[in-house]
C-alpha cells in the first residue's frame, strides 16, 4: 500500500470518528433538551419514566383548558366551541377520565343534559376499564345532578367489581348508606 493510500484510509477514519462525536453530542443534546422540558412539569425527581409520563397529554386536555379559560373569561361562545372539541376528543379517546372532565365542564356551563349523557359515557367506560375510581366518580356526579336512581345503580356496579376488597366494599356501603339517608323528595329539589 502506498503513503498516499494510508493518508487516504487514515483521513477517512478520522472523518467517520469526527462525525460519530458530532452525532453523540447532538444526540445527547436533543434528550438533555428533553428531559429539561419534560422535568419543567415536575417540581421533585429525576425520574425519567415519570417525566415522559407528565409531559404527554391526553387529546382532551387542551380542549377541556380552552373551555375553562373561556368560562373564566365569560366567553361563553368561544366555551361552547371548545366544549364540542373537548367532547369529540373525549369521546375518540376512549378513557372514562375525559368523559368525566366533559362533564364536569356542561355542568359548569349550566348544561345538565349535556353533563348527565357524558357522565353516563364515564361510567360505562369506567365499568368496562374496570376502574373502581371511575364507576364512584360517576356516581358522585350522578348524586350531584340529583339523579339519585342513577346514583345507586352506579353503587351496585362498584360493589360488583371483580378484584375489590373489602375497603373498597366499605366505601360502597357507605355511600349507599348516606344515600338511603335522604328521602327521596329531597332529591327532586337538587
Amino acid at each position: 500500500m502506498t503513503a498516499r493510500k494510508i493518508w487516504i484510509v487514515l483521513a477517512g477514519a478520522l472523518w467517520l470518528c469526527l462525525l460519530g462525536v458530532i452525532a453523540s453530542v447532538a444526540v445527547e443534546r436533543l434528550r438533555v433538551d428533553h428531559k429539561r422540558l419534560a422535568g419543567a412539569h415536575l417540581e421533585d425527581g429525576d425520574d425519567i419514566g415519570a417525566q415522559v409520563a407528565v409531559s404527554a397529554e391526553w387529546p382532551w386536555e387542551a380542549p377541556v383548558r380552552l373551555v375553562s379559560e373561556a368560562l373564566a373569561r365569560g366567553d361563553r361562545a368561544s366555551a361552547e366551541w371548545a366544549w364540542r372539541n373537548a367532547w369529540g376528543a373525549a369521546l375518540g379517546a376512549r378513557r372514562w377520565e375525559g368523559m368525566a372532565a366533559v362533564g364536569g365542564l356542561a355542568l359548569q356551563m349550566g348544561e345538565s343534559p349535556r353533563a348527565r349523557e357524558a357522565y353516563l359515557v364515564a361510567l360505562f367506560r369506567a365499568r368496562d376499564q374496570r376502574s373502581f375510581t371511575g364507576v364512584l366518580r360517576a356516581q358522585e356526579a350522578f348524586e350531584t345532578l340529583g339523579d339519585r336512581p342513577v346514583a345507586l345503580q352506579c353503587l351496585h356496579i362498584a360493589g360488583s367489581m371483580p378484584g375489590i376488597g373489602a375497603v373498597e366494599q366499605g366505601i360502597v356501603r357507605e355511600r349507599l348508606d348516606r344515600l338511603a339517608a335522604f328521602p327521596h323528595s329531597s332529591w327532586n329539589a337538587r
